[in-house]
C-alpha cells in the first residue's frame, strides 16, 4: 500500500512540474551576420532593403530617415515574468543623398527595457473583442426611436 502511494505521490509531482519547463520567445530576427558586415557607410538605401529585407521599424518624420533590424530574446520558467537575455538592435542612419550614414549596433549591454505609456502609444492587443464588445454594449442600446447618441 506504502508503494503504491509513493509512486502515486512522485508520479504526480513529476507530472506537475514537467509544465513548469523554462519557454524561450524571440521577438523579431535580424539578417545573418555576413549580410550585415556587407553593409557600410555609403551603401545605397534601396540596396540595403535588398540586401537585408524589410527593417522592423522605419523613420519618415522629421527629417531623421533611419531603419532598425533588431532580435531579442527572453526566457520564462513557470509562473514568473520574462527576463530578457539577449538582444541585439541594429539601427541604420542614412543622409540626405539616401546612402549609409552611419550603423549603430546595440546589444542588451547598452540600454534598458523600455516602459510604454499607453496613452502616449497605444497597444493595439488591447482592443475589444466581439464578444466584449457586446457585453459592453449590453443595455445601451436605444428601440425608442431617439437619437441615441445624445444621453438624457
Amino acid at each position: 500500500m506504502f508503494k503504491k502511494i509513493f509512486y502515486i505521490l512522485v508520479g504526480s509531482t513529476l507530472f506537475l512540474s514537467a509544465g513548469c519547463g523554462l519557454e524561450t520567445y524571440q521577438s523579431g530576427d535580424l539578417p545573418s551576420q555576413k549580410r550585415l558586415d556587407i553593409v557600410k557607410v555609403g551603401f545605397p538605401k534601396d540596396k540595403v532593403i535588398e540586401l537585408l529585407g524589410e527593417p522592423a521599424f522605419q523613420n519618415r518624420i522629421a527629417g531623421d530617415d533611419f531603419y532598425i533590424y533588431s532580435k531579442v530574446i527572453k526566457k520564462s520558467r513557470a509562473f514568473f515574468a520574462p527576463e530578457e537575455t539577449d538582444r541585439e538592435i541594429y539601427v541604420i542612419t542614412f543622409n540626405q543623398l539616401n546612402t549609409v550614414q552611419n550603423i549603430q549596433h546595440l546589444t542588451l549591454a547598452d540600454g534598458k527595457s523600455v516602459a510604454f505609456d499607453e496613452e502616449i502609444s497605444p497597444v493595439k492587443g488591447k482592443d475589444l473583442s466581439v464578444f466584449e464588445q457586446l457585453v459592453k454594449n449590453f443595455g445601451r442600446y436605444d428601440a425608442g426611436g431617439r437619437d441615441s447618441s445624445v444621453r438624457q
